[in-house]
């Protein structure tokens, strides 16, 4: 794909889009959760056709119909995330900084298949940190909720 088109989706996500990272409970994870990584878009019902035609070009993630009538395209995992905001950083204005952040954590965290229980707590420190940058309000999990199970784990010293 040619980079104008890129260029064209990079406005997109800095308009209409997300980046996200989010801590999510897990039980069959080693250290009880899973660091969540997702690029999302969001239309209404006439923006259909628009999400359709991103799925097809990036050739990754999902389009489907929430219970609210909003539309939304996503692209969930560490490297389908990372290999789109590659694509996209050349030409990202408005979401930089969460670009450059996200991207930073992904390499991190890809380079390192067996992390420390120390290591993956500031992997959600930092995870908190990005959420500040998204001006995220619903946060239901932080790094204190990690360092809490990794404690109660003996993975941890307590604090």
């Amino acid at each position: 794909m040619d980079e104008t088109r890129w260029a064209y989706i990079a406005g997109f996500l800095d308009g209409d889009g997300s980046i996200i990272l989010q801590l999510k409970p897990r039980s069959d994870y080693r250290f009880g959760f899973q660091i969540k990584a997702t690029v999302s878009f969001f239309q209404g019902r006439q923006g259909k056709e628009v999400l359709l035609w991103l799925h097809q070009v990036v050739g990754q993630g999902r389009v489907r119909e929430r219970n609210d009538s909003i539309w939304e395209y996503n692209i969930e995992g560490w490297e389908p995330v990372f290999r789109f905001l590659q694509r996209v950083q050349p030409h990202v204005i408005a979401k930089r900084a969460q670009v450059e952040e996200a991207m930073s954590l992904l390499a991190e965290m890809m380079a390192t298949p067996e992390p420390t229980p120390e290591q993956f707590l500031k992997w959600a420190q930092r995870v908190a940190s990005y959420q500040a940058l998204n001006y995220s309000k619903k946060r239901k999990y932080t790094d204190e909720d990690v360092r809490r199970f990794l404690s109660s784990k003996g993975l941890l010293p307590p604090p």
